[in-house]
């Protein structure tokens, strides 16, 4: 990789609306506030009530009949 053209990382500290707090390295840095972490979005925590259509994979869901 070349020498002085990627930008410095740092340390950015990420606050979800859930209460779940973590540390990233990114260009960023500072504090960041989300709405929707791992831990608290439905589709990671598996209550999510319909399946979104980019998972329906062509004959990985049984039709209705």
């Amino acid at each position: 990789m070349k020498k002085d053209i990627h930008p410095e990382l740092k340390l950015t500290h990420f606050v979800c609306s859930c209460g779940n707090e973590f540390d990233i390295h990114t260009v960023k840095g500072g504090t960041v506030y989300i709405e929707v972490c791992n831990e608290c979005h439905p589709f990671y925590i598996g209550k999510l009530q319909i399946k979104p259509k980019f998972l329906e994979l062509k004959g990985a869901v049984a039709s209705e009949k």
